[in-house]
């Protein structure tokens, strides 16, 4: 018995060096695997211990094999059905292989510089952004219900917009995973929402924008989104900055603004352009997710938004409950596309449940200022 124990041994060693001959190995653990081995063929490329989980997508027909979505870092996969465009993993777990295929995505900053080219002399008829006074009433009450005056304090004006921004951060709990209200999106329904399990980023966003509202800031709610969607994008706000002359990047998911080599904070598409251009950008030092962990900057910007910059989504009409789902009522985005894109239309419209979400596309970034 004990002979064959060993032999058995020596052949799954023999087998695990053969392929290790031929593959990358990675380690990981997932909740319901002890124990998996992956090998991935040499052109991918990872880094560890950063996203671990493998999450079986789709099994299948001859029940052994298994299509996998996983995120680890630097690369994500999307599963595929056609073989010959896979590459092939081979999963380990206790006495049972799976084979799984995936097809690997090009570096997300390679993937946003395939898209670096506008056109500044476009023109269309498009709805210039508009953004709601601070004297309307439902903005007045929240000024004084959140007591924004104090929140922001008597520093200068880039001092206030940050100590929003902190403020905003600390108060609502972000949770990717718990949406936000289905009708009435507003700061009020919003918090209240948020107080169960959080609430996501536009949430957090759409929270934020009505705060710099009320306080008399231009302010706007910007989607940022990857090439390819498939599960992820990610919500923040621009903030305009008299003092300056010029709009901020402020994100109170991550509690994260971007700055250049001299310590000059930028806009949403300055960051993207310098990502593209490879120039310096610097993240704040305070940066991070619920207070629980600090946000690099080399996941944050040269990953995760990286990933989300290839196109950019504005709400053009900033209020108090711009993005409210309820019947009857219509928003307005702007979309900013690079030229390598197919471009579609000028403008489309989508009409569900009474409510019309009416997008305009441009190629031309001035449009932003």
């Amino acid at each position: 018995m004990r002979k064959h124990i060993l032999l058995i041994a020596i052949i799954f060693a023999s087998t695990l060096a053969a392929f290790a001959q031929q593959f990358v190995i990675i380690d990981t653990v997932y909740a319901k695997i002890d124990r998996c081995f992956l090998y991935a063929d040499g052109d991918f490329w990872f880094r560890r211990n950063i996203h671990d989980d493998i999450v079986p997508c789709t099994k299948r027909d001859d029940g052994k094999t298994f299509l996998y979505f996983t995120d680890i870092d630097t690369a994500k996969f999307q599963y595929e059905y056609n073989f010959s465009q896979c590459s092939r993993l081979v999963v380990i777990r206790k006495k049972r292989v799976s084979y799984v295929d995936f097809v690997p995505q090009p570096d997300y900053m390679d993937t946003l510089r395939t898209g670096k080219t506008f056109d500044v002399s476009q023109q269309r008829d498009i709805p210039t952004f508009t953004y709601q006074s601070a004297n309307a009433p439902e903005l007045q009450a929240l000024r004084l219900k959140y007591n924004l005056d104090s929140v922001a304090g008597t520093g200068d004006e880039v001092t206030q917009i940050l100590n929003v921004l902190h403020w905003v951060h600390n108060h609502i709990r972000h949770n990717g995973s718990a949406g936000l209200p289905k009708k009435e999106r507003n700061a009020e329904t919003i918090e209240k929402f948020a107080q169960k399990k959080g609430v996501n980023c536009r949430g957090l966003a759409l929270f934020a924008n009505e705060c710099y509202l009320a306080l008399g800031f231009r302010s706007r709610v910007v989607t940022c989104l990857p090439r390819n969607y498939y599960d992820d994008c990610h919500v923040i706000n621009e903030v305009y900055s008299e003092q300056l002359g010029k709009w901020l990047w402020i994100d109170p998911t991550n509690e994260a603004y971007v700055m250049d080599e001299n310590q000059q904070l930028l806009s949403v598409f300055e960051v993207r352009e310098r990502i593209i251009q490879d120039k310096p950008i610097v993240l704040n030092a305070e940066a991070n997710w619920n207070n629980q962990g600090k946000v690099s900057k080399e996941y944050y910007l040269d990953y995760y938004m990286a990933k989300n910059l290839f196109y950019l989504s504005y709400i053009l009409h900033s209020t108090y409950g711009a993005d409210s789902r309820t019947p009857g009522s219509t928003i307005e985005f702007l979309r900013l596309k690079p030229m390598e894109v197919e471009q579609g239309e000028a403008v489309k419209s989508n009409q569900f449940n009474n409510i019309t979400i009416r997008e305009y596309s441009t190629n031309n970034p001035d449009l932003l200022r």
